[in-house]
């Protein structure tokens, strides 16, 4: 990567990075006669420190396979997307992505530890620390998460994974209106807390067209006619008791007139039917 960019900087190339191509505003996509620089060849695993659960990386690997390594060792990656079996790491970090988790584990700013970046000269800019803390200088690595390759290219990562909880439930739930879903969030955030790991927002026509063009997809409420639904789900170390405190929530939440009609997820397959519906 630093002799492609060093070669086309000599000769004033316009270059365009890829990854995997998930992106739908064209940022990938060359204009005219650019050089394409496509880092789906660098797709190593380079460590794993299974005690503080930092992955280190090339910037090609696909995101589901991160994600398959890091549950293995008992992790998970901070973020998810529905493109996870396309998208590269590198182009998560490049773009900022925020993900299904995002409520839950925050953006990429604080989750990426270190980087290697390709400057548009060739130089190789060597921040690839895991260090949780570093205050030995400016913290360069944050200029370029969602800087979208206009700075350098990314070509190594190291990310912080947090530890896999053992107990998930998943609700899915219909709203009156839009302000219903907003306060929802609110008592969701404050009811539900450290355990609280996603929350989904679909109007009616986003429901629509998954039951339309998804095979094997089930809408949980068939035969509510309302605007708007919400998928909450939690993660925790106690299953009974999350449990408990899920539908302890919803049950205020209906009290309240927020929650309009719900469901809880039984099993897997029923959680996975109401996520493949997100």
């Amino acid at each position: 990567v630093s002799k492609v960019l060093a070669y086309c900087d000599s000769r004033r190339l316009a270059v365009v990075p890829q990854g995997g191509n998930t992106g739908l505003v064209g940022g990938s996509v060359p204009v005219h006669d650019e050089v394409i620089v496509n880092l789906g060849g660098m797709d190593k695993i380079i460590s794993f420190d299974n005690v503080n659960g930092i992955l280190t990386c090339e910037a090609g690997c696909v995101l589901e396979n991160l994600s398959t390594f890091v549950e293995n060792e008992g992790f998970i990656m901070p973020l998810d997307l529905g493109a996870k079996g396309s998208c590269q790491i590198g182009g998560n970090i490049s773009t900022n992505a925020g993900g299904l988790r995002f409520i839950r584990y925050g953006s990429l700013h604080g989750n990426v530890l270190g980087l290697e970046v390709v400057l548009a000269n060739g130089t190789v800019l060597d921040m690839l620390t895991t260090l949780r803390k570093d205050n030995t200088g400016y913290d360069l690595k944050h200029l370029f998460v969602g800087s979208e390759g206009s700075l350098g290219i990314v070509t190594k990562v190291s990310i912080l994974t947090p530890a896999k909880l053992p107990s998930t439930n998943v609700a899915f739930l219909s709203c009156n209106d839009y302000m219903s879903c907003q306060k929802l969030l609110l008592a969701a955030r404050r009811s539900l807390g450290e355990i609280l790991s996603a929350f989904e927002f679909m109007d009616r026509q986003c429901i629509d067209l998954a039951m339309t063009h998804l095979e094997g997809v089930h809408n949980p409420l068939p035969v509510s006619p309302y605007k708007f639904y919400v998928l909450i789900e939690t993660t925790g170390s106690d299953e009974s008791y999350d449990k408990a405190k899920l539908e302890a929530f919803l049950l205020r939440s209906m009290e309240d007139g927020l929650v309009a009609d719900g469901v809880i997820a039984q099993d897997i397959s029923q959680a996975s039917n109401f996520w493949r519906i997100r």
